[in-house]
């Protein structure tokens, strides 16, 4: 029997200035946050708890072995989740472009007694500092947790020809281990 897949702590969010650059908002989410552990993902690229969960681990592995292309664990989880070698990649398709309204705030726990097992984490443990910076961005929280869709398999770069019923999220798991192979 599978066992469900636990919460990841990502919270929905939409912005709520229309005259606030994508650069302005990131520079203030930047000095907002507590840590680099902490982010924000356009709303596309996240398609489920597994999907995050699996990056986390990869990004976890790769500072424990010393291969992580990225000094921060955020860089490092967004350059997985984009699927590529490349940080400028990585930032066009899973960072905020200037079409983004949504997006997703993520922490990324720490690795707690070894790698093989998920952190155990509450939606509680991390709400105040994500309310914080929810306010601070002057975004509001939305009601959504990731799901799969065609827009995040071509914002992440998936070249995917089936029906559109069959997306989920093994399209996107899979699609993290390109960000191990060299181009």
């Amino acid at each position: 029997m599978e066992t469900a897949t636990p919460w990841f702590p990502c919270w929905g969010i939409k912005f709520e200035k229309s005259n606030i650059s994508i650069i302005e908002l990131v520079n203030k989410f930047l000095k907002t946050r507590p840590n680099n552990r902490w982010l924000l993902i356009t709303k596309d690229a996240a398609a489920s708890e597994r999907h995050l969960w699996s990056t986390w681990y990869k990004m976890e592995k790769n500072f424990l072995e010393k291969t992580a292309l990225s000094k921060n664990p955020d860089a490092e989880f967004i350059r997985i989740i984009s699927g590529t070698h490349q940080l400028k990649t990585a930032f066009s398709r899973a960072g905020l472009n200037e079409h983004d309204k949504r997006a997703w705030l993520i922490y990324l726990p720490q690795v707690q007694e070894n790698i093989d097992s998920l952190p155990e984490t509450s939606i509680t443990s991390f709400a105040e500092s994500a309310q914080k910076i929810i306010y601070l961005i002057e975004a509001t929280l939305i009601s959504e947790r990731p799901k799969p869709s065609k827009k995040g398999l071509d914002r992440l770069g998936i070249d995917f020809k089936g029906n559109e019923d069959s997306i989920n999220d093994n399209l996107f798991i899979s699609h993290i281990a390109r960000s191990s192979l060299t181009s």
